[in-house]
């Protein structure tokens, strides 16, 4: 008898929702997963690039969404959001995310959140809208207004160690993001975005600050969209 394939890791899970939302990496997915748990959201199937199978972060959107035709309950999905930063160039972040669409053979939207009919039905969202930056930049915005004093103090120590020096403005904010995590987070000041919610953690992001709101807007109109656009 013929010995069976392995799949690889992932592969054989059920694909719990009709839509999927693919981000860039387990941090930006536990963001989302509670985001939608904190706000009541529509369901979403919420993954990213596969550790030792796909490249990493948006590079590996192709090779994901090829992925997601091999699991369980792919037919069923109605609508895709490929969820991906801006970092400093908006045009060039969007044509990559684009490119990495048409190249696991879906078909691409022109512009950001607009959605491009098909089966299953695709949108990009880019992060945190239309200007630079990434995830990070909304959640520093959301701490400076719940911790002020020890956003303050974050800033101090970025300029006093010459972090705000540095030329990659992304890696500037994902530095002070650290900084502040560390510096809030009592129980696990090694903690991360990737497991900032867990095991009750205290607050330190508040998912109900108002920088999240167009997204939260997008998730929640995504399946009336998809069906318009159908």
């Amino acid at each position: 008898m013929a010995t069976l394939p392995i799949s690889p890791a992932g592969m054989e899970e059920n694909i719990s929702s009709q839509y999927v939302l693919l981000c860039e990496g387990g941090g930006d997915k536990n963001f989302f997963e509670e985001l939608i748990r904190v706000r009541s959201l529509p369901s979403f199937y919420v993954t990213h690039p596969r550790t030792s199978i796909d490249p990493g972060g948006r590079s590996g959107f192709a090779s994901r969404l090829r992925g997601l035709r091999l699991q369980h309950g792919f037919d069923r999905i109605k609508g895709i959001i490929v969820a991906s930063d801006n970092d400093r160039d908006p045009a060039a972040s969007f044509k990559e995310v684009r490119g990495q669409i048409h190249e696991a053979e879906y078909k691409a939207p022109n512009h950001p959140f607009t959605v491009s009919a098909g089966t299953p039905a695709v949108s990009i969202m880019m992060v945190p809208g239309a200007g630079l930056g990434q995830l990070e930049t909304l959640c520093l915005e959301a701490i400076e207004d719940e911790w002020p004093k020890e956003f303050a103090c974050a800033s101090t120590y970025a300029a006093c160690v010459g972090i705000e020096k540095w030329p990659n403005v992304g890696k500037r904010e994902r530095a002070k993001l650290r900084a502040l995590i560390s510096h809030i987070c009592q129980k696990d000041p090694n903690s991360s975005l990737s497991h900032l919610w867990h095991e009750k953690r205290e607050l330190v992001i508040p998912l109900t600050h108002k920088c999240f709101d167009p997204i939260s807007a997008y998730l929640s109109g995504f399946e009336a969209a998809v069906a318009e656009a159908s």
